[in-house]
Order: structure tokens, then C-alpha cells, then sequence
């Protein structure tokens, strides 16, 4: 999604110009842009509503095909002169990924997002800045706000509107037979990293073992997932490494047990040295990548064994 509207996919690279872009050509918050001037209200009486409505916001964007949402920018209820005038930025103060993530607290499941690490500041006035956030449509669809009890989606015009019961119902049938598979597809990870520690555990015999990773499904079970994974992150990958690298593994194993079953000559290096130095090598490796794995999925759908 976001490679088709000609944008980095990288929000760290995001600039002033990429904004200017935005605002000329979407001017009206189309339902992929959402323009919110501030991140915080400026005055208390209105910071009830203006957080009611970002988590109307990040629900939506969520539960239909996801968003982005520029603070530091005026919406389209704000008549100016051109679109440029809509970047008016805000205050750039404290830690605005935790603030934002804060509002969305009453919001459950938990949305995932990801944000620019710094605003983007105003080439006319440094201590204002826009503050972007992208929201992918989420695997864990549909998200609920509690504060009200709906669930909602993005209408006409940017607009939130709350869900018909049938839209809730799809959603949640098709979710829950999607997070079937992905925590069984986590479930084999974390055997993965159950017969790494295992392997570790054999000490001097690691070349005799006669375990071995069973790779077979892991592609499939990761194919019947992977549009759940946003292309904005390395995650799917780092997936895709780990049948790679416990191949590689298994390899060195079988050629450690053919070597073993060898005569040893006395007086002549043992191969099985250099193949067990080269399995605690890439069992350490692998370990590190699935526990690295293991905590992106965690970011994506929370705990193993919540759903």
C-alpha cells in the first residue's frame, strides 16, 4: 500500500517535502489519510474529544485497510488559501510514539503501529514538527474502542463510522481462524528453539545426535500467514531465514554422523571438531533469530496462547 502511492515505505525518511506532497494531492483526507492539527488538546475541556476521536481513528484505519495519520496538520473542516497551508505543525515536546500510544489504551485488541522517530520539523520555525504514524490493517481486526463500546470503520470523506453487526461478525469469524494458524505457526518456533536447547544440552555428543529440524512445513504454515505481516517491517525475512539456517544445521549434523561413523586415525585431526564448532556456531545463530522472530510476532498479535 504504501509503495503504490509512490511513498517511502520507511518512515524514518520521511520529509517536509514528502508531507507537501501529500496535502496537494489529498487535500481532503481521502480514507488512507487522516489530518489531526495536534497530538495533544490545547485546552483541557477538549482533550476528552480529541482523544475520543484518534482512537476512532486508529480503529478504523485497523479494521479497514489501514492509514496514516499526519499530526502537525489542519483538516478539511480548516479553509485556507492552498494546500500547503494546512501544514501548520504542532508542538514537538516529550515522547510523542508514547503519547500516542497511551491514547490508544482503551483500544482493544491492541493496535499496532509504527511512527516517524522524529517529527518532521517545519523548515520555517524548528520547534514545530510534524508527527506521522502508520496503522496497517491489523491481523487482529476488529478493534474496539471501550470507552464507547463500538467498533468502527473508515467511511466517506476520512470519516470513522461505527460497524453494522454483520461487518463485526465477518470480521471476527475470519480473524479467529487466521490466529488459529498463527499461534500453531508460532508453536513451531518455539519447538524450534526447544530442540536448539536440547541440542546445546548433548555437550561433546552434539555430533552424534541423531535429532534433526523437521523443515517441511515451515514455508507453508508461514505462506498461509504472511499477509498478516507488514511489508513495512523485516519480520516476514527473518522468517524466512530460519528453515535456511536450520537446514544448514541439519546438513552439518548428517555429515558430523557420517564422519562418526568413521574410523578415527590416531595422530589425525578429527573432523568432528570442526563440525561441532560449526553447529554451536549456527545453533546460536538460529536461536538468535527466532527469539527475535518470537518477539516480532509478539508486537504483532500479543502473547502466545491470549487467542
Amino acid at each position: 500500500m504504501v509503495m503504490s502511492l509512490n511513498l517511502p515505505s520507511n518512515l524514518e525518511v520521511w520529509n517536509y517535502d514528502t508531507v507537501v506532497n501529500i496535502v496537494t494531492k489529498y487535500e481532503f483526507e481521502p480514507g488512507i489519510f487522516d489530518y489531526k492539527a495536534v497530538l495533544n488538546a490545547t485546552k483541557p475541556e477538549y482533550r476528552n474529544d480529541h482523544n475520543a476521536s484518534i482512537r476512532r481513528t486508529a480503529c478504523s484505519m485497523a479494521n479497514a485497510d489501514g492509514g496514516f495519520i499526519l499530526f502537525g496538520v489542519l483538516d478539511q473542516s480548516s479553509k485556507v488559501s492552498s494546500p500547503e497551508k494546512r501544514i501548520v505543525g504542532m508542538p514537538i515536546v516529550g515522547d510523542l510514539r508514547k503519547t500516542f500510544a497511551d491514547k490508544l489504551l482503551p483500544v482493544q485488541r491492541p493496535v499496532y503501529f509504527e511512527a516517524s522517530p522524529k517529527p518532521i520539523v517545519l523548515p520555517t520555525e524548528p520547534k514545530l514538527g510534524i508527527f506521522v504514524v502508520y496503522i496497517p490493517q491489523s491481523p487482529l481486526r476488529p478493534h474496539i474502542d471501550e470507552s464507547t463500546g463500538n467498533f468502527y470503520r473508515r467511511g466517506e470523506g476520512g470519516k470513522a463510522d461505527i460497524m453494522k453487526f454483520y461487518e463485526v461478525r465477518e470480521q471476527m469469524m475470519f480473524t479467529e481462524e487466521r490466529l488459529r494458524k498463527v499461534t500453531l505457526f508460532r508453536l513451531e518456533i518455539a519447538q524450534y528453539r526447544e530442540l536448539i536447547s536440547t541440542l546445546f544440552q548433548l555437550g561433546d555428543n552434539l555430533t552424534n545426535a541423531l535429532l534433526r529440524f523437521d523443515t517441511g512445513a515451515f514455508k507453508i504454515m508461514l505462506a498461509d500467514i504472511c499477509d498478516l505481516i507488514p511489508t513495512s517491517t523485516d519480520l516476514l525475512s527473518k522468517l524466512l531465514g530460519i528453515p535456511i539456517s536450520a537446514n544448514l544445521i541439519n546438513e552439518f549434523l548428517e555429515r558430523a554422523t557420517y564422519q562418526g561413523l568413521r574410523l578415527h586415525v590416531p595422530g589425525q585431526p578429527n573432523p568432528n571438531v570442526a563440525y561441532k564448532e560449526a553447529i554451536v556456531e549456527n545453533l546460536t545463530l538460529l536461536d538468535q533469530r527466532c527469539q527475535i522472530c518470537e518477539q516480532g510476532l509478539e508486537r504483532l498479535f500479543g502473547h502466545l496462547g491470549e487467542h
